[in-house]
């Protein structure tokens, strides 16, 4: 939210705050785009798109508008996409090897925060504000219903997932349930005693920031040889595998949180549904297997 709000204060209201309403029409909108993509970059002015055609949205619903004229804009151009890169499963196995020879990566807890991301392809928010008591060490399931995100203001918090989509309880592969079993050992035998308590937590105490997970997360898998890895590459691993396995894009943008499949096959191919299919895929990157 705070990065919408930002588009808004720096680009939108400085170029369009003293129009009217009904005087943004496709022409000006579009001009205006195409103004902050030439000074700020097309990312910027993608997401300027998207706060105005919330904006429009709400205006035609209330009828200030006769319809959104953000959807006749032309589109944004940038450079060619890529194919998304993801991980084989060679290349995770050998990651999740190096990870546990690197006592610096273990000091910051993180071989088995990657094995996480990997078995479920969790955002790193998602992973970060996993409660101890969204885990179903029995079942084998993890429920996902918040993220944890800095937010101006207020420092570090735990909110609710922003979709529906994103609220989800995935199956877990069994290398996977084994590792968090053993870790909920590890913490605190009595399940009572783990309630409300993160499944990763600082290595200090407390939630961890996304952030400065992701800094100690770029230092380990540089110094593993994976230079290119970030943790988005874990959520591209988890839907190329599912893909190559033949299971459909739903399958995968469920497992993912995404309400449209259109952005797990666009970004992500190289609901609430437990069985995605995922668990036995992943079950490849057993050490053992």
């Amino acid at each position: 939210m705070d990065a919408y709000r930002r588009r808004l204060d720096r680009q939108i209201l400085p170029g369009l705050g003293e129009l009217r309403i009904r005087e943004l029409t496709a022409g000006v909108l579009d001009r205006h785009l195409k103004l902050v993509a030439d000074t700020h970059g097309v990312a910027v002015a993608r997401m300027c798109r998207s706060v105005l055609s919330g904006m429009c949205t709400l205006a035609a619903r209330h009828d200030a508008l006769v319809h959104n004229p953000v959807r006749s804009v032309a589109p944004l151009g940038g450079k060619a996409k890529k194919a998304p890169r993801a991980l084989t499963v060679p290349q995770l196995r050998q990651l999740r090897a190096a990870l546990t020879y690197d006592d610096r990566a273990v000091a910051r807890d993180l071989p088995e925060l990657v094995d996480f991301l990997m078995a479920t392809g969790l955002r790193i928010g998602e992973a970060c504000g996993l409660a101890w008591d969204a885990v179903a060490l029995a079942a084998g399931t993890v429920a996902v219903r918040a993220t944890a995100v800095r937010v101006g203001g207020q420092g570090l918090v735990v909110k609710q997932t922003k979709t529906d989509a994103g609220a989800r309880t995935l199956l877990l592969p069994e290398w996977c349930s084994t590792m968090l079993r053993q870790r909920a050992a590890r913490v605190a035998p009595d399940e009572h005693d783990r309630i409300g308590r993160p499944v990763f937590p600082a290595p200090l105490g407390g939630w961890r920031d996304p952030s400065n997970t992701q800094a100690d997360l770029r230092d380990a898998l540089t110094a593993a040889g994976f230079d290119w890895v970030t943790s988005h590459v874990f959520r591209k691993s988890v839907a190329t595998l599912m893909d190559q396995a033949g299971l459909s894009s739903r399958a995968a943008a469920d497992q993912l949180g995404h309400a449209n499949t259109s952005m797990t096959t666009d970004v992500y191919f190289g609901r609430k549904v437990a069985a995605t299919g995922a668990a036995a895929v992943l079950e490849a990157l057993n050490h053992d297997g």
